[in-house]
């Protein structure tokens, strides 16, 4: 059997089999049960051989370069999916072209008591309000140093979501954070917002932003460590103002890119009955009724940055059933983005989602006679660079 044939079966499994099955049962209890087995997977190198065979379908035109760093493809993993960093092994395999573990707070932090997930079958939607919870830093740092990378790695950070650390004491609690994993793994995220917490969106305040990125700026000219690219994951729902003065900070104090966007609080136009979301209460949503906020966001610092910003984008792919996935990540490309980033797509169509996009991607390319994606973002950065 090719490994098309193996990966249309992998799909219909999901969809025909798996999902049916799945979404009868409580997502949290879904998410867990997966991480578990998960991680029993990941420390079996049969296994992770034997499903790099099934999914792991890699192309060289989608390569792409950015920060020093090659990616075998432009699909990433989200943030959220391993919050505490204990499946990189199994995602890999799945073909993921980087991927990222947390949001990982300096200290522990239980989170929001269940329930805390709420599918959106109708709107191939997710409602999460998880509270950020972390098992801590150190737990997680311990965790990745026994680890070899199999593809590159980005630890994604947030200041610990407890309300009473706050002002310079919440300053204090990222910052140990991220003088802790700055040497571990290939980059690092810096969370800035945070939607399903009691705060709210806390370091996409100015007045706690340029304390802190004045502080990492310091520690990274005076680090020995090797030169690892620094991001901000922001909220989709910024207003203009805000997004310039966050682009501004991050600009003058030498952040490399950005990651956009976290879930969103809008809830407009959804197919889920009220009912249902107002028994459910507060939360982010992700899935397709996020992509057309992303996209509006990434449109907005590609022209206010003149593409001289990486942009990482993060909304939607794989959540559109009448869209290819592969479609959904041009889409992205063209708007300004360099890499993009899913996590609900799998929920959705499962771990063959990946080998779907990267197939389609490749087949995209040869349709627009394009060689490689990194000749494509050449392409886009140089009419970018001479727009008025």
């Amino acid at each position: 059997m090719s490994e098309v044939e193996n990966v249309q079966l992998a799909e219909m499994f999901y969809s025909q089999i798996a999902r049916p099955i799945l979404f009868r049962l409580s997502p949290e209890f879904v998410h867990g049960s997966t991480i578990k087995i998960g991680s029993l997977i990941s420390k079996s190198s049969m296994a992770c051989r034997l499903l790099r065979r099934i999914y792991d379908v890699q192309f060289p035109a989608l390569k792409v370069k950015v920060w020093g760093i090659e990616f075998k493809n432009p699909i990433g993993l989200a943030a959220g999916f391993d919050k505490h960093g204990q499946v990189h092994p199994l995602m890999a395999a799945l073909g993921f072209g980087h991927m990222e573990i947390g949001s990982v707070s300096h200290r522990f932090w239980a989170g929001n008591p269940s329930p805390t997930l709420l599918r959106l079958p109708q709107d191939w939607g997710l409602i999460n309000r998880l509270g950020l919870n972390s098992v801590g830093s150190e737990i997680v740092y311990n965790r990745l140093q026994k680890l070899q990378f199999q593809t590159p790695l980005g630890v994604n950070l947030v200041k610990t979501a407890d309300p009473e650390i706050a002002g310079e004491e919440a300053v204090t609690d990222y910052f140990q954070s991220f003088c802790r994993f700055y040497p571990v793994g290939d980059f690092i995220t810096l969370n800035l917002s945070c939607p399903n917490t009691v705060e709210g969106r806390t370091f996409e305040d100015p007045k706690l932003l340029e304390p802190f990125l004045k502080k990492l700026q310091q520690h990274r000219l005076e680090s020995s460590s090797p030169f690892k690219p620094v991001l901000v994951k922001i909220s989709p729902d910024l207003t203009d103002d805000e997004l310039d003065q966050i682009m501004e900070l991050c600009q003058s104090h030498e952040i490399d890119g950005c990651v956009i966007g976290n879930t969103t609080t809008r809830r407009e136009n959804l197919k889920t009955p009220q009912t249902v979301l107002d028994s459910f209460g507060f939360g982010g949503v992700s899935g397709k009724p996020l992509k057309k906020y992303v996209q509006e966001m990434v449109g907005k610092v590609f022209r206010k940055t003149g593409g001289k910003f990486p942009i990482v984008a993060l909304g939607g792919v794989g959540c559109d059933p009448e869209m290819h996935p592969a479609q959904e990540v041009w889409e992205y490309l063209n708007m300004g983005a360099t890499l993009v980033q899913l996590y609900t797509g799998l929920i959705y169509r499962g771990p063959s989602l990946l080998s779907v996009a990267n197939k389609g991607l490749v087949d995209i390319l040869l349709q627009n006679e394009i060689s490689s994606v990194g000749e494509f973002l050449e392409k886009r950065q140089g009419l970018a660079s001479v727009r008025p």
